[in-house]
Formats: C-alpha cells, sequence, structure tokens
C-alpha cells in the first residue's frame, strides 16, 4: 500500500511561523520588547529563545544581537554572550549600548583591561548614559584602584548631580581611602 502523506507537513503552526517571520522582518520591535520584558521577569529561558529566534531571521540586527548576548551573559554563558558581543560590534562599532554590554562580560570574565577600554569607548560614543558611568566607577573599586575611582565617581557627580547613588559611591570610596591610609 503507498503512502500518501505528503512529505512537508502543511499545518496552521507552519503558516504562523511563516507568519511570524514575515512580521519580524517588517518590524523586529514587538519581538525585542517581548524578550526584554522576559528578561526582567527573569525568564531567560523563553527570551533566549525569542531572540535565537530573531537571530535566525536576521544575524545583522545589533539590537537582536545585544539582547542575545545579555540573556546568554545573564544565563551564565559568558563566552558564548562574548563572541554575539563581538558580532555586534563588526555589524556597527559605534553603538554604546553593545560596547557597555560587553563591557560586563569581560568584568565578569576577569578581563579589567578590555572592560576599561569598552565602558571608556561607550562614553566616548555616547557620555549622557549614566549607567556606564556608575560602572566604570565600580569596575575601579572592584579593581581596588580607589584613586581612579574617585575621579571618575567626581565626574559621574558633577555630570550627573540629580543621582543619588553617585554622592553615595563617592563617600563610600573616600571612606575606603582613607581606611587605606592606616
Amino acid at each position: 500500500m503507498q503512502n500518501n502523506k505528503p512529505l512537508i507537513a502543511h499545518s496552521k503552526n507552519v503558516e504562523q511561523d511563516l507568519l511570524n517571520i514575515e512580521a519580524f522582518k517588517k518590524d523586529s520591535d514587538p519581538l525585542i520588547e517581548k524578550a526584554y520584558e522576559l528578561i526582567e521577569k527573569e525568564n531567560y529561558e523563553k527570551a533566549f529563545e525569542l531572540f535565537a529566534f530573531g537571530a535566525s531571521i536576521d544575524n545583522e540586527n545589533v539590537e537582536v544581537l545585544n539582547g542575545l548576548g545579555i540573556t546568554l551573559c545573564e544565563m551564565g554563558r559568558l563566552d558564548e554572550s562574548r563572541i554575539i558581543f563581538e558580532r555586534a560590534l563588526r555589524m556597527n562599532d559605534n553603538n554604546p549600548a553593545t560596547y557597555a554590554n560587553i563591557a560586563g562580560v569581560y568584568w565578569h570574565l576577569g578581563d579589567y583591561e578590555k572592560a576599561l577600554y569598552c565602558y571608556q569607548r561607550a562614553i566616548d560614543i555616547d557620555p549622557s548614559i549614566e549607567e556606564v558611568h556608575y560602572n566604570i566607577v565600580n569596575l575601579y573599586m572592584d579593581m581596588n584602584a580607589l584613586y581612579p575611582a574617585l575621579m571618575r565617581c567626581s565626574d559621574f557627580c558633577e555630570k550627573f548631580p540629580q543621582d543619588p547613588e553617585g554622592a553615595e559611591l563617592l563617600s563610600d570610596i573616600m571612606l575606603n581611602l582613607a581606611i587605606s591610609l592606616y
């Protein structure tokens, strides 16, 4: 008896998947927003699936690559995260978010020099991102480089006087400096 089943099953799921692909090609924002919502809820596996889906359709979309890299980092997959961020930088080497993201990965990997370079590069591109200034101060503190931390934190407090974390961090640095003198 001959089997008359088609080689490729045609179902509503396949049709829906094709519609999702077409929708993503037209506008990737809904997928990216949904994936970041999942990250906020610490549902990294689902966020990974969405970003991986997006990257499989458009592996040159820097926003998708950044999200994928962030998700991999949150999952503890640091080397893979670094590779994704490096790809994003090859697509656009003028993206401060990508530099800040890969700096965080280098920091976690213990490569402080690369982390400092990437944070500084992010600041050079866009000096208005408070979090990057804050992170570079904390990185210096983590390195026990208190004088550079003090200088960076003073600059941070001047640039962002409305940020209460800056003043608190500056007090912590000065206390640590005073303790280190004894």
